[in-house]
C-alpha cells in the first residue's frame, strides 16, 4: 500500500470514530469499578456470586451501585477540576424495582445538613427526589439539581442539565446524594463536559 492510500485510509477511519467530549469527571463510565469515587457506593464485584457458574444479576453487574439507607442520606462524591466556566452534566441511572424514597417531609429539610455539608446554605427539596451537588471551591459557591426518578421502571433514565458559573481549572466536587429509603439505585454514567 502506498503512502497516499495509507493516509486516505487513516483519514477515513478517523471520520468513522465518534467525537467524544472531554469528561471532567474521572471514571465516569465506571469501566475501572468505583475508582475515583468515594462514599457509600459499591462496585458490581460486591454483588457477584461465589458460584462461577451463576449468571450475574444484570441490575448489579455494572455501574456504581447505591444501596439506600433506611434512616440517613447516602452519598458518593468525586473531586475534579473543570476546564471552563460552563458545561453539560449528564447522568444515566437505573432504579431497582423495590426502590422507595422516604415520604417524611423532615427527611428533605436542610438537605446539606443531612450529608454534613455545613458550608452550604440550607435548602429543602420535595420528598422523593435525589440531589446532585456541584461545589466550586474557586468561587466558593455551588449549584444543586434535584432529580425525581420514575420508580418501578427498569428502563435506563437520564438527567441532563447545563451547568454555569464555574471557575475554570479550580477544585470542584460533584456529589450524588440520596434520601433515606429502600432498594438500590445504579449510576451507569456521569459526565460533565464542555458545552
Amino acid at each position: 500500500m502506498n503512502m497516499k492510500a495509507l493516509l486516505f485510509a487513516l483519514a477515513a477511519l478517523a471520520c468513522t470514530l465518534p467525537l467524544r467530549a472531554d469528561n471532567w469527571v474521572q471514571n465516569g463510565d465506571f469501566i475501572d469499578g468505583i475508582t475515583h469515587w468515594h462514599g457509600d457506593g459499591r462496585a458490581p464485584a460486591d454483588f457477584a456470586s461465589d458460584n462461577p457458574m451463576a449468571k450475574p444479576d444484570p441490575f448489579t453487574s455494572k455501574g456504581l451501585i447505591i444501596p439506600l439507607k433506611h434512616t440517613v442520606w447516602a452519598k458518593v462524591a468525586q473531586d475534579f477540576k473543570g476546564k471552563s466556566a460552563s458545561g453539560v452534566l449528564s447522568i444515566t441511572y437505573m432504579v431497582s424495582p423495590d426502590l422507595t424514597f422516604s415520604s417524611k417531609p423532615d427527611d428533605y429539610v436542610n438537605v446539606p445538613d443531612h450529608i454534613g455539608y455545613d458550608a452550604w446554605l440550607p435548602f429543602n427539596t420535595p420528598p422523593g427526589r435525589w440531589v446532585i451537588f456541584i461545589s466550586d471551591f474557586g468561587s466558593s459557591r455551588g449549584e444543586y439539581y434535584t432529580i425525581k426518578p420514575v420508580l418501578g421502571s427498569s428502563n435506563v433514565q437520564t438527567y441532563r442539565a447545563k451547568v454555569g458559573g464555574l471557575t475554570p481549572l479550580e477544585d470542584k466536587t460533584i456529589s450524588l446524594v440520596f434520601p433515606p429509603g429502600t432498594g438500590n439505585l445504579v449510576i451507569l454514567s456521569v459526565s460533565l463536559t464542555d458545552n
